[in-house]
């Protein structure tokens, strides 16, 4: 994983940006592949900065940015992701 400080290479395009930057200035993608488990009420979330790589949380496995922005593409043997709130008849 890289330094805090260095410059970040976008995974979509490739500019390397500033290293104060969230998003990549030429493509507008994400920089950081951060899990993309966000807070709700009950539970408190990840948010966990993953590997650029990885198509799935190291730290919880529910789906990275990267996977969910396609800038990753997720192994074949992969189970779809699961669709929240889960509806019941």
């Amino acid at each position: 994983m890289a330094d805090k400080d260095d410059p970040r290479p976008c995974a979509r395009c490739g500019y390397v940006n500033d290293k104060s930057h969230v998003y990549c200035i030429k493509c507008g993608a994400p920089l950081l592949n951060k899990c993309a488990d966000e807070p709700g009420r009950i539970h408190k979330g990840c948010s966990f900065v993953n590997p650029p790589d990885a198509a799935f949380c190291a730290k919880c496995g529910f789906p990275t940015i990267f996977n969910r922005e396609g800038i990753v593409v997720p192994h074949p043997a992969a189970a779809p992701p699961i669709s929240w709130p889960i509806q019941i008849n």
